[in-house]
C-alpha cells in the first residue's frame, strides 16, 4: 500500500467581517452541540492544517468488497491521475443535485417568532446547514460519499442532549456532513452508527434520531449492516482499462523509454553506460530539459555492427480503437450511475436513434439514478428532520414535465367533458336528470384534474375522506411554501401528478395511483413509490 507522510503547515490568518460574525453567532448553539472537531471554534482557529500525500506502487490494487480499507482505496482511486472521465462523471452527478432548488410546504408561522412546525422555523435550518456554509455544500459532500463509498454517506442531525439520547424538543437544530471514513455501521437499530470524533478522540454511539445514513444498493446480507455497492465500485474494472491506456499514451509521448527488454549485439555493457553518461551530461551542459539531443552510439568493427532490439512489455490489442473504447466506457458509466449517457458525454455524431427513443431513454434515466437519489434525500429529510406539519421536496420538474402534465390534464378534461350533455326538453319538462349532472362533472374534474381545486365545489360528494387545504388551514393555519432561497407564497408550488421530485406533501395527494381502501374507509394511495393516507390524519410520503 501507499506510504503516507504528513507535513504541518502554518494556518492562514482569518479575516472575519461583521456579516461573518453575525452568521457564526447564529450558529453558536449548533456548533457547541456537534460531535465534530471542526465545529469547535477555538480548536479551528488554533489547530494546524496538514497535507497528506501518497507515494504509491506502480499498480495499487483495491481491496475486495467489503472492508474499511476498500472505501479508503476507492477515495484514492477516484482521485488518480488519468481517471478524468470517472472524475467528471462523479462531478456531474454531484453538481446536478446541488443546482436543484428545494421547497418546504406547511404552515407559515409567525415572522418575528417562528415556532417549530412552521416553514419559517425549519427553512433556515436547512438553508444554513453545514455550520452556516449552506445546503449546497452539505449536499455536495453527502452525494460525493454516496457515489464513491460503499459504506455510503452520513449526516449528523444536531440537537440538544447527549449523542446517545433521542433528540428532545424542539427537534433538529442543524445538519452537518459526517466523514464516512470516521463512521462505522453497527447494525443496531437504536445506535446505528459509531463516529470516531477527532474532537475528543473517542468513538460516539449516535442515536438513530441523530444521524442519517444513505447507501447506494445496500446489501440484503444482515451481517453487512447496510453496507452498499456504490457507483464507483461498479466501474472499477472498466476504469482500470482507461487508466492503463492513459499510462501507455504518456509513456509513448514522453522521452523516457517504455517498460520492456532491450537486446544489444556487439556492444559491451561498459560502452553503453559510457555513452548514456555522455548523453546526459551533454543535455545538462546546454540546458536541454524538454527537447533533447539525439543519442549517438558508434561501433568499432564494420564487420560486426552494433544492433539493438526492443521487446515491449505492454502494447495495444489488435484492431484497438480508442474512440470506440472510450464510448463503451462512457456507456458503462451511465449504466452504473443510472443516468442517460448524455449526462456525461455529448452524442454529437453516430446513430442517436429516433426522437421517440431518445425521449424514452431520457425519461427512463430520470427514474433510475436521479429519481432514486431524489426520493432517498426527500424521505430522509421528511422522516428525520421535519415534523409532520412540514414537508420537503426538490423542485425537480422541468419545462418538459410541466408540458407533459398539462397535456395529461387536457386529455382528462376533454374525456370528462365528453360525458356532459345538457338536459333536453323532455328532461326539463319532467324534471329528469341527464346521465351525468353538472355537479358530477365538476366532482370528476376535482378528483382527476390537479388544476381544478376541490375548494371550487359546493359539496364534495366523493365517498373517500380527504383533508383539503381549507381543513388544514382551519387546523394549523394557512398552507405556504418556501424554497431554499427564502422565496415563498400561499398554497402549494408546482402541484402536479407524482413522479421523481414531485415530492407530494402530506395532505397533498396528486397522482391518484394504486388506490385501495384501508381501515375505516380511509383511502390509501401509492404515489411514485410512496404511500399516502387520506383522512383526518395525514401520513408521511
Amino acid at each position: 500500500m501507499a506510504r503516507r507522510k504528513t507535513t504541518p503547515l502554518k494556518p492562514e490568518p482569518e479575516i472575519t467581517t461583521d456579516a461573518d460574525a453575525k452568521e457564526m453567532t447564529d450558529q453558536t448553539e449548533v456548533l457547541d452541540l456537534s460531535v465534530q472537531k471542526r465545529a469547535e471554534q477555538k480548536l479551528l482557529s488554533d489547530s494546524l492544517a496538514s497535507v497528506t500525500w501518497f507515494v504509491g506502487s506502480s499498480e495499487e490494487e483495491i481491496a475486495p468488497w467489503w472492508s474499511e480499507e476498500r472505501d479508503k482505496d476507492l477515495r484514492d482511486f477516484v482521485m488518480k491521475e488519468g481517471n478524468d472521465i470517472l472524475q467528471g462523471a462523479v462531478s456531474s452527478m454531484v453538481k446536478k443535485f446541488r443546482a436543484m432548488n428545494w421547497v418546504l410546504e406547511g404552515p407559515e408561522g409567525d415572522e418575528d417568532d417562528p415556532q417549530p412546525g412552521s416553514v419559517r422555523y425549519h427553512q433556515p435550518i436547512l438553508a444554513e446547514s453545514e455550520f452556516g456554509e449552506g445546503w449546497s455544500t452539505l449536499l455536495g459532500k453527502v452525494l460525493y460519499d454516496y457515489h464513491t463509498q460503499d459504506k455510503g454517506a452520513f449526516v449528523e442531525l444536531i440537537g440538544e442532549g447527549e449523542p446517545t439520547e433521542p433528540i428532545p424538543p424542539p427537534g433538529v437544530m442543524g445538519l452537518a456532513h459526517l466523514d464516512a471514513g470516521r463512521c462505522q455501521l453497527t447494525g443496531d437499530a437504536t445506535y446505528p452508527v459509531l463516529f470516531q470524533s477527532p474532537k475528543d478522540g473517542n468513538s460516539h454511539k449516535l442515536h438513530a434520531t441523530r444521524v442519517i445514513h444513505m447507501a447506494d444498493m445496500p446489501s440484503p446480507q444482515e451481517h453487512m449492516k447496510g453496507t452498499g455497492f456504490c457507483g464507483v465500485s461498479r466501474v472499477i474494472a472498466s476504469s482500470q482499462v482507461l487508466l492503463r491506456l492513459a499510462r501507455y499514451k504518456n509513456e509513448k509521448l514522453s522521452d523516457l523509454p517504455q517498460a520492456g527488454l532491450l537486446l544489444f549485439n556487439n556492444l559491451l555493457p561498459s560502452k553503453w553506460a559510457d555513452a548514456e553518461a555522455d548523453y546526459q551530461y551533454g543535455n545538462r551542459r546546454v540546458g536541454h530539459e524538454l527537447w533533447k539531443n539525439i543519442m549517438t552510439l558508434f561501433g568499432y568493427d564494420p564487420n560486426n555492427p552494433i544492433t539493438a532490439e526492443f521487446i515491449s512489455f505492454a502494447g495495444l490489442p489488435d484492431a484497438f480503437d480508442e474512440s470506440s473504447t472510450t464510448e463503451i466506457y462512457v456507456n458503462i458509466l451511465a449504466l452504473a450511475f443510472g443516468v442517460d449517457v448524455r449526462e456525461f458525454w455529448p452524442m454529437s455524431a453516430g446513430p442517436l436513434g429516433t426522437a421517440a427513443e431518445t425521449l424514452v431513454q431520457h425519461q427512463k434515466a430520470k427514474g433510475k439514478g436521479v429519481g432514486d437519489v431524489i426520493s432517498t434525500v426527500e424521505r430522509a429529510i421528511n422522516w428525520k428532520v421535519l415534523p409532520s406539519t412540514v414537508s420537503f421536496r426538490f423542485d425537480f420538474r422541468d419545462d418538459e414535465e410541466d408540458e407533459q402534465a398539462a397535456a395529461i390534464a387536457k386529455t382528462r378534461v376533454e374525456t370528462i367533458m365528453e360525458m356532459w350533455q345538457p338536459p333536453n326538453d323532455r328532461e326539463q319538462e319532467f324534471g329528469l336528470l341527464p346521465p351525468v349532472t353538472r355537479a358530477e362533472i365538476r366532482q370528476m374534474l376535482a378528483d382527476h384534474v390537479t388544476y381544478f381545486n376541490e375548494d371550487f365545489l359546493a359539496e364534495d360528494v366523493t365517498t373517500e375522506t380527504e383533508a383539503t387545504d381549507t381543513d388544514q388551514a382551519w387546523w394549523r393555519g394557512p398552507q405556504v411554501w418556501m424554497d431554499s432561497k427564502g422565496a415563498g407564497g400561499q398554497g402549494g408550488k408546482g402541484q402536479a401528478p407524482g413522479g421523481p421530485g414531485a415530492g407530494a406533501g402530506r395532505g397533498q395527494l396528486p397522482g391518484r395511483v394504486g388506490e385501495r381502501r384501508g381501515r375505516g374507509g380511509v383511502c390509501v394511495r401509492s404515489v411514485a413509490g410512496s404511500w399516502l393516507v387520506a383522512g383526518t390524519t395525514i401520513a408521511r410520503a
